[in-house]
């Protein structure tokens, strides 16, 4: 989800209608930010929307629903697929108030990104994972523009790099439509999402060593292919 900021026309008067051309939902609400904690994977306590300081003032707030992945298939080795989602989809948001005042929001969702939760596993059984479902296992410039060479962690091999703009750094920089991590921030707090800030397989590899991104901030690093991490799928 994320907050539209209104200016010019009172917010909470607005009556949404949401008019789209695919099989993702946006729905847009006029709520209060959320101000319980909810616990990660790794148990610990966080709080939800921590980046919203005055949890009392009310936030036009949209959510997307589409694919997500059950307990079952989380757990499975060889889940059922998803329906073939056709992206990209195209979003106009629309709220009018009683006097006739009319606000425009349109925006473009190019991919869908899928959670495996709180199941580690090797790069190759995580890219099989993704594959059963009908999806991907992301390279890194789906995920952050971090720029490759700036750390010896992240090194310039075989035309690997993070998205663009570039970071021009070892880690993101916020821009929309620059990787999933790079436009949404750290995911572990987004409440009920299950991500955990530690470290997401990649399908970008270099002999027996695979990439993969920290949500936090968005680095990247490399580790023997063969360790279990976490996984994040993406179509197409």
């Amino acid at each position: 989800y994320f907050d539209l900021d209104i200016v010019g026309v009172d917010a909470s008067q607005l009556t949404w209608s949401v008019v789209t051309n695919g099989s993702i939902r946006a729905t847009v609400s006029w709520t209060k930010p959320r101000s319980d904690t909810f616990t990660d994977l790794r148990g610990s306590t966080v709080q939800a929307d921590n980046w919203i300081t005055d949890k009392s003032s009310y936030v036009t707030r949209v959510t997307l629903s589409g694919p997500r992945a059950d307990s079952n298939q989380i757990s499975s080795n060889s889940p059922s697929p998803f329906s073939v989602l056709p992206l990209p989809q195209t979003f106009e948001l629309v709220g009018r108030d009683g006097r006739g005042h009319e606000v425009r929001y349109g925006f473009v969702l190019k991919q869908w990104f899928v959670n495996r939760g709180n199941k580690r596993d090797t790069l190759s059984n995580q890219s099989t994972w993704c594959g059963s479902l009908g999806y991907r296992l992301p390279q890194i410039k789906d995920l952050t523009n971090a720029m490759c060479g700036a750390l010896p962690a992240f090194p310039c091999r075989n035309g690997i790099d993070g998205s663009l703009p570039s970071s021009f750094d070892d880690h993101y920089m916020r821009h929309m439509g620059a990787g999933f991590f790079s436009e949404w921030g750290s995911m572990s707090r987004y409440a009920d999402l299950g991500f955990i800030d530690d470290a997401y397989w990649t399908s970008d590899t270099v002999g027996a060593n695979g990439f993969y991104v920290g949500p936090a901030f968005g680095h990247v690093s490399y580790f023997l292919a063969s360790y279990s991490y976490w996984a994040v799928c993406t179509t197409p």
